[in-house]
């Protein structure tokens, strides 16, 4: 009977369709595994992260970023924007909530660096220079952005954000500056589409995006 060519055809046939139905489970697990989590509202919250119930669009802004081109509402779409508010002279929270940014940007797969830009709009424009935002950056990640401008054109960047900052008092040295320590989203569209509060986490903020940026 073992030897019967029907009964072999068929024992390959089982094999066959056991070993593509292995195949595909496995990939399926596989990519439920690398695939972004799906997290709703208040998973979301729990993150760190708050989406708006309806995105904000921005209107029209110029700043210069730090190798002296022009950056405005262009500059925003086509892919995801995380925007700090913070400057190159700030004791802690600046150069740690960059430093969790340059870890998790650059813990991203390429795919997902493509997808998004990392950028820091000075609250300082008086030191902050083009070519000291560059050296700033530099300790982080050479991918990120650093924007400046005009105190006018900074603030009113800042409250299409509702971004608050305090203004450096004139004549005083080694002043800080008081400013939002949360971390804004901007989504494709050039729409303000949410924030992150901190403290930030490396693998909460890059879970939080993700989600975010699949529900999109």
């Amino acid at each position: 009977m073992a030897d019967d060519p029907k009964v072999k055809r068929n024992i390959r046939l089982i094999v066959a369709a056991v070993a593509i139905f292995a195949a595909v489970a496995i990939f399926s697990v596989g990519s439920k595994l690398s695939g972004p989590r799906i997290l709703n509202q208040y998973q979301l919250r729990d993150y760190g992260a708050r989406v708006l119930e309806e995105p904000v669009a921005l209107a029209e802004f110029t700043l210069s970023d730090h190798r002296g081109a022009s950056f405005g509402l262009e500059q925003v779409r086509g892919q995801w924007t995380m925007v700090f508010f913070g400057f190159t002279h700030c004791g802690d929270i600046c150069p740690t909530t960059m430093a969790i940014l340059a870890q998790t940007y650059g813990a991203l797969k390429p795919v997902d660096k493509a997808d998004l830009q990392v950028v820091l709009v000075t609250v300082d424009p008086a030191r902050d220079s083009a070519e000291q935002l560059a050296k700033y950056l530099a300790r982080f990640d050479s991918s990120f952005i650093g924007l400046n401008g005009s105190q006018e054109e900074l603030m009113a960047f800042a409250r299409q954000l509702l971004v608050a900052y305090e203004p450096e008092l004139e004549g005083k040295d080694n002043y800080q500056v008081a400013h939002s320590g949360n971390l804004m989203l901007i989504n494709p569209r050039g729409e303000l589409h949410g924030y992150f509060r901190p403290p930030f986490v490396h693998g909460s903020l890059r879970v939080a995006w993700r989600s975010i940026r699949e529900t999109f």
